[in-house]
């Protein structure tokens, strides 16, 4: 059996007038993919085109919202010796083995926390992605696509697209 890496759970379509009459709908799909590495960078590029195009709304606003605290969204090239630059950089930057506060044990549940350097490296990322919509396509440069970032995989990951306008 073939595992999926990608694929939707939640959709949801929501119509607005406003005082002008003028409709704004707004589309949300929750998304999952399966990452395959403790820290990699995953082009989502199609699947946000794929909800736009499924949304039928040609001028507006994207919103892409990671649902972790150890994932992160950024635009870059799609080019995978890039990818495996920035994961690298990531990891030098906020080293594994370095001494985190946040490394201990959690007495209500008997987890431990070891994965400081994994929040830190999304916050230093950030966990949305704000796209102009234009003519129904994602307006991004002609070497730019979108990425979900893993920073403590591999694991299922949910992200949410919202497409907004009319």
């Amino acid at each position: 059996m073939r595992c999926r890496r990608f694929w939707v759970e939640m959709r949801s379509h929501f119509l607005e007038r406003n005082k002008e009459g003028r409709a704004t709908t707004v589309v949300t799909e929750k998304m999952f993919l399966k990452s395959k590495r403790a820290t990699e960078l995953i082009k989502i590029t199609d699947e946000v085109q794929r909800v736009v195009e499924r949304s039928k709304l040609k001028n507006g606003i994207i919103n892409v919202f990671t649902l972790h605290v150890t994932t992160a969204l950024t635009v870059n090239e799609d080019d995978p010796k890039l990818e495996e630059d920035i994961a690298q950089f990531l990891v030098k930057a906020v080293p594994e083995d370095d001494s985190y506060a946040h490394h201990h044990f959690f007495r209500k549940d008997g987890r431990m926390a070891v994965n400081a350097y994994s929040h830190i490296r999304a916050s230093l990322l950030g966990p949305s992605l704000t796209i102009p919509l234009q003519g129904g396509q994602a307006v991004l440069g002609s070497r730019q696509h979108i990425y979900l970032v893993e920073l403590d995989g591999p694991q299922t990951r949910g992200y949410v697209i919202q497409v907004m306008g009319e």
